[in-house]
């Protein structure tokens, strides 16, 4: 098409030059010149002329069939490029549409999440204040059976170093070992008495004896006259001593090296006071040894 425009283009300006009359033709001009002198000189401007304006019109045919044609071409290209895009776009378009379900869905997720989350969240503070109520009910509960459990063994007494043979740890033979003991005018009442419970070795010494005596100022007046000094039994020595819970013995043990210093140095004492309870001032300061209970 661009070839049969310059063509076209070119044949119009090739009529324009064959109807260029025959007086301006150089030919006829040289026939004439001597008829007249002044002929030649214009008949030849007027050729110039001509031909200058047939290559600006040339040119200027050329120019407009070129700037048609890359007009053509560019609007094709663009009406291409414009369905190109408009393709691409739809296609994102029915790409996105899945993603955006999904980025909804999962958005949705995440809201139920985080509602999830806080009522789980209140349901925990209030299972904590349970907890924390329940604690310290517990502990309540525990100090309160550790004492029902002290008083209940008020009336026992643990006798160490008596040697294992059948019977002796009967009720009977724990009655008649205090009494010849401690040289008792009458025999001691025990409502029930039996070894400790741990597995005895070969070479171990005797297991402990656990008497419950009938009465707890019997346990009381046993434990005084055994602090006056060292007890035999058919020739052994044997101690006795109260039957505390396992905790209380289990702090009782942490004083051990305490009980040693205050047996080397008499008349100093031991008190134990709570945590909110303020220590009375002592005469002598210097012989008072004074423990929160809550460092036990």
């Amino acid at each position: 098409n661009r070839h049969l425009s310059y063509q076209s283009a070119f044949k119009d300006n090739l009529k324009l030059l064959n109807k260029v009359p025959t007086d301006l033709n150089p030919r006829n001009c040289d026939n004439t010149a001597s008829q007249t002198p002044n002929s030649a000189p214009i008949a030849k401007m007027d050729v110039a002329d001509l031909k200058t304006d047939i290559l600006t019109s040339l040119r200027q045919d050329i120019a407009a069939v070129i700037q048609q044609e890359v007009r053509s071409a560019l609007a094709d290209s663009f009406d291409s490029l414009k369905r190109d895009i408009q393709d691409v776009k739809a296609e994102m378009v029915q790409l996105g549409s899945p993603g955006r379900a999904e980025l909804d869905q999962v958005s949705a997720n995440v809201k139920s999440v985080e509602a999830g989350l806080s009522n789980w969240s209140n349901e925990m503070v209030a299972v904590q204040d349970t907890m924390e109520s329940l604690t310290k009910e517990v502990e309540a509960l525990k100090h309160k059976c550790e004492d029902l459990e002290g008083r209940m063994r008020r009336g026992n007494i643990r006798i160490i170093g008596v040697t294992e043979t059948q019977g002796s740890s009967s009720p009977a033979a724990v009655s008649a070992l205090l009494k010849e003991v401690f040289q008792l005018d009458r025999e001691v009442r025990v409502e029930r008495s039996h070894r400790s419970l741990t597995q005895q070795r070969p070479g171990d010494i005797p297991r402990p004896i656990i008497a419950k005596l009938n009465s707890e100022g019997d346990a009381a007046d046993i434990l005084r006259r055994e602090r006056r000094g060292k007890l035999h039994f058919k020739g052994n020595p044997i101690a006795i001593f109260p039957d505390y819970t396992a905790s209380v013995a289990k702090a009782r043990a942490a004083f051990t090296d305490m009980r040693k210093i205050l047996h080397d140095r008499p008349g100093t004492a031991l008190r134990f006071i709570s945590g909110s309870e303020t220590a009375r001032p002592a005469i002598f300061p210097e012989l008072q040894f004074i423990i929160a209970y809550e460092d036990i």
